[in-house]
């Protein structure tokens, strides 16, 4: 509890700067927060235990979720899924280019663990946490080398996810077809409005645990985005409003924890060569696609949120497109994360068995 509530106090904290600094209003309040935790553990060493973590990223961000999605518009999705698919396909194939490339100019430094990190690696980048784990179960890696993995996927994750608020808040002007990212509709500052939307989150999260029990096999993002989307569709829309803003304020303690995860102090010593593959996928990843944007003239945005997907999976570039102001790339974001999730695992495995070491499947 006590954990929980010092995350809370760094989310508050992060909020105030972000509202009473003039460099707080200019970076945002996302990146103020994940800049807060960084700080925080790098600086004293503290860490949030398993359990305040877990609920943090479980439970409240599941909410924070469904609240973001119960202000999407349905008849929307395909034209703006359709344009973030393109570049989120690049995203995955440019990450598998460059843990091939890192394997080769790297194996020396890695030793014989290159062929687990490119696998872990590739999953987590093309899919995310749910495909790292899988990936991790049938290599069976050791617990240390897990650990340092966990913490190198984190670290970069976050400097990405900053870098890429950093750029898409700093365009002069928005792109030209980008709406009212919180419509009228779905913005209400009284305390009624905010407290019939805390009843919808609720409503759905109850929702999707009961459908969840019925089909254990369907992952649980994927439950939770379906049930959000059909309630988003339904009648009374004026009793969601204050859903948009709740869900983006709900959602910040998510950015506060991944902060928190990420000690760069542990990863200079014997973990500085994972640390150094993880970065290069990731800093090839996203300079090969800026340049292919630029190329094929992609917006900023858009290849921002797709890039995200498949680093960080669907709910953070559900995050990346509320916090950049595009509420109308919610849900393509965490429908493109769906398919890394879908083809994350694979491509891990691939990486792993075909690209490094063919026996490392059999040996495990």
């Amino acid at each position: 509890m006590a954990a929980v509530l010092v995350i809370l106090l760094l989310t508050a904290a992060g909020w105030w700067l972000s509202r009473a600094t003039a460099w707080g209003r200019q970076l945002g309040m996302t990146m103020v927060v994940l800049l807060l935790g960084l700080v925080v553990t790098n600086i004293t060493g503290w860490q949030p235990d398993k359990a305040a973590a877990g609920w943090i990223s479980g439970p409240l961000t599941s909410l924070a979720i469904a609240q973001l999605l119960l202000a999407v518009d349905l008849r929307r999705l395909w034209p703006d899924a359709r344009r973030l698919l393109t570049p989120f396909v690049a995203s995955v194939l440019l990450t598998v280019l460059a843990v091939v490339l890192g394997g080769v100019l790297l194996g020396p430094w890695l030793g014989a663990e290159r062929s687990v990190l490119a696998g872990v690696f590739t999953a987590t980048f093309t899919g995310g946490s749910l495909n790292f784990v899988s990936v991790a179960r049938t290599l069976q890696p050791p617990e240390s080398l897990l650990l340092v993995a966990t913490a190198a996927d984190h670290v970069v994750f976050a400097i990405w996810f900053a870098v890429s608020l950093w750029l898409g808040q700093r365009r002069s002007r928005p792109e030209p077809h980008t709406p009212d990212p919180a419509p009228a509709a779905f913005t209400d500052s009284s305390a009624g409005g905010y407290g019939l939307a805390l009843l919808w989150g609720l409503g759905v999260l109850l929702a999707a645990r009961l459908v969840g029990v019925l089909l254990p096999a369907v992952p649980s993002i994927l439950v939770l985005t379906t049930v959000a989307l059909l309630a988003a569709q339904l009648p009374w829309g004026l009793t969601r409003r204050g859903c948009y803003e709740e869900g983006l304020l709900l959602i910040q303690p998510f950015f506060t924890v991944i902060g928190l995860s990420s000690p760069v102090a542990g990863l200079l010593g014997e973990g500085l060569p994972v640390l150094v593959y993880a970065a290069w996928i990731v800093a090839l990843q996203a300079a090969a696609l800026l340049l292919l944007r630029r190329w094929r003239r992609w917006p900023l945005d858009e290849t921002l949120v797709a890039s995200q997907a498949a680093i960080g999976g669907p709910s953070t570039a559900l995050a990346l497109a509320t916090s950049l102001k595009r509420a109308e790339l919610a849900l393509p974001a965490v429908a493109i994360g769906l398919l890394g999730y879908l083809v994350g695992t694979y491509l891990g495995l691939m990486a792993s068995a075909v690209l490094f070491t063919p026996a490392a499947l059999a040996l495990h």
